[in-house]
């Protein structure tokens, strides 16, 4: 009788003791996590005051960790969007990002290099011209001038590489934050695809408040009558599925003056790159013209993008896309952007 008891005991004592354990790891995980992906973790966000879901508790533009003051909206951050190095180092401890130091073999074009190890990076938070389009060669070779050839350092987001193959990094030269400076100077359009979005409010803010502002590069305006081309109409979000209902996709162009307007070789792009080219088309003073994402024959009043060839071929996104028209010089006739759905 005396043993069973003992046994008992034992095993009681064994099951609080891993219980125990079970809770202690269980904390350290909770303390451990970052929940809104700012480079804080909630335990650190709680003892600062911060929203542990909120990477901007204060709404100011700038990140917790970036903040002079993350509860206070009217109190300058310390990093500026103008001068962001991989060095400066958040308060309350915070770890620094994963950096590596690399050598540039070879600039490919305005967003994509080759490093002399061979990998390949793509530059997170920008989309530059595609070969054949216009300010391909500026954006190229201005990326060329920043790196080609000199020691930079490298930085992870949340993804390590894309669906090529290609290294997601952010790259810094010396006190330089190179994508940063890629949208400043009006050589790149902002592309934040999720869960990558370190930096979304610095590129967001740079393009805004400076290269279009400016009207640097990509953003320089069309001097011909693109003035009176506007958008009527935007439906984005077609019917059911986008992707099986392309013909809903579509937007709707509308010449306000009274002179016919020459549109062939404008082009409508997306953030991702995705480019319509118009034909040999003409769109008369007061007229309107509709441009489908799916197939069909070209009219004098509607027009079909065709897209094939992906797995989806829906063009305009439902969480927030950019659409640019650009006229046949490559020069900026409309910038409109919307936030899809909340």
């Amino acid at each position: 009788m005396t043993m069973k008891k003992n046994s008992i005991v034992l095993i009681l004592i064994v099951l609080i003791s891993v219980l125990g354990l079970g809770c202690v790891d269980e904390e350290t995980q909770s303390q451990a996590h970052d929940s809104d992906g700012d480079g804080w973790t909630d335990q650190q966000e709680m003892n600062a005051g911060t929203d542990p879901y909120n990477n901007d508790t204060d709404g100011d533009g700038y990140w917790d960790p970036r903040d002079e003051n993350p509860l206070d909206p009217d109190i300058p951050a310390k990093q500026t969007v103008s001068t962001p190095t991989p060095t400066q180092i958040p308060t309350k401890s915070t770890p620094l990002p994963e950096t590596t130091s690399a050598i540039v073999y070879e600039v490919i074009d305005g967003d994509t290099i080759k490093l002399q190890n061979g990998e390949r990076i793509r530059l997170l938070g920008i989309n530059t011209p595609e070969l054949g389009q216009p300010y391909y060669e500026e954006a190229r070779n201005r990326l060329k001038e920043l790196i080609e050839g000199k020691t930079v350092t490298l930085e992870e987001d949340v993804e390590d590489k894309d669906q090529y193959g290609r290294l997601l990094r952010y790259i810094y030269v010396g006190d330089t934050f190179v994508n940063l400076e890629m949208v400043r100077e009006g050589y790149a359009n902002v592309y934040i695809i999720s869960p990558n979005i370190k930096y979304s409010n610095e590129f967001k803010k740079a393009e805004e408040e400076e290269a279009k502002t400016a009207e640097r590069g990509i953003w320089q305006p069309s001097k011909s009558l693109s003035k009176c081309i506007g958008i009527l109409y935007f439906h984005w979000n077609a019917e059911g599925n986008d992707c099986y209902n392309l013909n809903d996709e579509y937007v709707t162009f509308k010449n306000t003056c009274s002179q016919s307007i020459d549109m062939m070789g404008w082009t409508v792009k997306d953030e991702a790159n995705h480019i319509y080219t118009f034909p040999d088309f003409s769109l008369a003073g007061g007229s309107i013209v509709t441009l489908y994402t799916g197939s069909g024959k070209d009219t004098a009043t509607e027009l079909y993008w065709g897209s094939s060839g992906h797995t989806c071929n829906a063009i305009w996104n439902n969480d927030g896309d950019t659409l640019y028209l650009r006229d046949m010089g490559g020069d900026l006739v409309i910038s409109y952007g919307y936030s899809g759905f909340e």
